[in-house]
């Protein structure tokens, strides 16, 4: 099974902050196809899935990394066992109804197979969808089953408060899915790539600690986006 995995980077993200997942990547073993351009993402994800000769195509945000090499493993494993896809879990708070929970392009398993099947539906923003949104919709209208790894607890609230996932909790800035994939947000923000290059430089040393962390399904009253 040839798998291949992708992440695009525009001009303006921090240098530091590719240097730190490919510090990761390399110590988990998993080789990384970088893309380096200011390209729409869903046209750039649309571009690879039809262009890229292999069974299962990965896709990593440049401020996503994985804790260790099981979740990358297993995610890749269950995407091919049901010929489907797999991807963190989030929900389009500006995007109506904001309750639609789908499979985010920051981390996203897909078998060739499988996206071949829906139709090659595209990965690009639409009115109803934010970036690899409209992928979920098409495979639930086809009745295909596909896994979400939800949040489970996040280092910082945003500035403008912390995200709703729809009815379930919430996530934030540096926040954990299923505690093995840690995905940063809004690195814009200096004080936030200081954050992940701390965060890789842990994974690497095998020290991340969660301790401190805020609990995805605790309640923030007054905090919440809606």
């Amino acid at each position: 099974m040839n798998v291949t995995v992708h992440s695009l980077h525009w001009d303006n993200v921090n240098p530091k902050i590719v240097e730190a997942q490919k510090k990761v990547l390399d110590h988990l073993d998993i080789p990384m196809n970088y893309t380096k351009m200011n390209a729409p993402h869903g046209a750039w994800m649309d571009h690879v899935c039809k262009n890229v000769k292999s069974d299962v195509l990965v896709f990593f945000d440049a401020d996503c990394v994985p804790l260790d090499r099981k979740i990358f493993d297993e995610s890749v494993a269950y995407a091919v066992e049901n010929n489907t896809f797999v991807g963190i879990a989030q929900a389009s708070n500006h995007i109506p109804p904001c309750s639609h929970i789908f499979a985010a392009p920051a981390f996203f398993a897909i078998t060739k197979s499988c996206y071949e099947q829906l139709g090659m539906p595209s990965f690009s923003e639409n009115s109803r969808s934010d970036v690899a949104e409209e992928v979920s919709y098409v495979a639930e209208a086809k009745g295909k089953r596909y896994r979400c790894l939800y949040p489970t607890r996040f280092d910082g609230i945003p500035l403008e408060g912390v995200w709703r996932l729809s009815n379930y909790g919430f996530f934030g800035i540096g926040t954990l899915f299923a505690d093995k994939i840690y995905h940063l947000y809004q690195g814009r923000f200096n004080k936030n790539v200081e954050l992940f290059c701390r965060r890789c430089d842990q994974i690497v040393e095998g020290k991340f600690d969660m301790s401190g962390m805020h609990d995805s399904l605790s309640e923030f009253r007054g905090n919440v986006v809606v």
